[in-house]
């Protein structure tokens, strides 16, 4: 049964618990199934294997001090994700430090209600705390939805990345 969508100021959004790996790892194979849709070179592999390697992961993100896992917890169930990495460079240039929201998604009965809006504003103050002024997203040129949505959160282009298949 999918869950009654947010009204304004419904739910909360926190960091994701240890116990809740199994709902978190079902959210970000939503979030890749949405992308996969969009280009096939986001398709996650399928089976027990993967479904475990991929809550290994996420519980090595949980142990890592530089990064966090965001929900948005909608009456005790994460309903949304977002992830956020610090990462560090060498000292040859100026800035050292980076953040990066490696994914953000909702389910769709809260999309379009602020839930993810609130992820990601939960990330920049994490990523602000701990003292690293810029942060950087990935987003597929035909996600046109994702497109709009972090240019709306203030984001704005910095490089293109080409690939090429063999």
């Amino acid at each position: 049964m999918e869950a009654r969508a947010p009204q304004d100021g419904d739910g909360r959004v926190r960091p994701a618990r240890p116990q809740e790996i199994d709902r978190v790892a079902a959210l970000w194979g939503l979030i890749t199934d949405h992308h996969a849709g969009l280009d096939p070179l986001f398709r996650m592999r399928r089976g027990p294997v993967a479904e475990g390697e991929l809550r290994e992961l996420l519980r090595a993100i949980q142990r890592d001090p530089d990064a966090e896992i965001f929900v948005f917890d909608h009456g005790g169930t994460p309903e949304g994700l977002c992830i956020v990495r610090i990462d560090r460079a060498p000292p040859i240039l100026e800035e050292t430090e980076r953040a990066e929201i490696s994914d953000v998604g909702v389910r769709p009965s809260f999309r379009r209600r602020g839930a993810a809006r609130r992820l990601v504003e939960a990330a920049q103050s994490w990523v602000r705390e701990r003292g690293v002024a810029r942060i950087e997203i990935q987003v597929a040129r035909g996600n046109l939805e994702g497109q709009a949505f972090w240019r709306a959160m203030g984001y704005g282009p910095l490089m293109d990345v080409l690939h090429k298949r063999l």
